[in-house]
């Protein structure tokens, strides 16, 4: 899986794609822009072990009426390999290309293939995969810094009760005992909370 965005805007890209003229077409487009370009694999159900193997940077995949079976290996393929990825296609329905969106897809594009054109739909995919990215790693970090928070806060309403002191005096306890164990205050407040589960009978 592709870690950042590549230095050149032009990293390693392949073709999924069972529409042999389509392919090369684009193969053509992508050459003469000075992109890597792996050898171009087929559509199909099992293709996720063929693309880790690969290892590319962006994924191109052509499909004309992308089905709903289709759009299931693609967002299968997506979750054990995520990376900027552009469909090519001749559906123009709001609801597939909504769908196809769901399933993982970056970019998705109806139209003639052009060599100006392909280069700008790849740089979009490029940027929305990993601006999507940013905003999925932040939430994330969000998500844990508030369950880290309610961990601590349970560790020291418990402290505070077992030693009869204030939160203020239970929490620099925790800190205390954080610092000569050389663990996080989360790490430490959920051992509280773990031995505190034991004692009581509470597993």
């Amino acid at each position: 899986m592709p870690g950042s965005p590549p230095v050149t805007g032009k990293g390693r890209i392949l073709i999924i794609d069972n529409n042999p003229e389509r392919a090369n077409l684009l193969i053509q487009i992508l050459e003469a822009n000075r992109y890597k370009v792996a050898a171009p694999v087929r559509l199909q159900e099992d293709m996720a072990e063929q693309v880790t193997q690969i290892k590319p940077d962006i994924i191109l995949i052509g499909v004309d009426f992308p089905r709903q079976t289709i759009l299931g290996w693609i967002a299968s393929l997506h979750e054990s390999y995520p990376c900027p990825t552009v469909m090519f296609s001749r559906d123009e329905r709001s609801e597939t290309i909504q769908a196809a969106t769901r399933a993982g897809v970056s970019a998705y594009a109806v139209g003639k293939l052009t060599g100006a054109r392909v280069k700008t739909i790849i740089e979009a995919a490029v940027a929305r995969f990993y601006e999507l990215r940013a905003l999925q790693q932040e939430l994330e970090k969000i998500k844990t810094n508030l369950a880290e928070r309610k961990i601590i806060e349970r560790a020291k309403e418990l402290v505070a009760q077992q030693r009869g002191c204030n939160e203020s005096q239970a929490y620099q306890i925790l800190r205390k005992m954080a610092m000569n164990r050389r663990k996080r205050l989360a790490e430490i407040s959920q051992d509280v909370l773990s031995i505190a589960d034991v004692l009581t009978n509470k597993l």
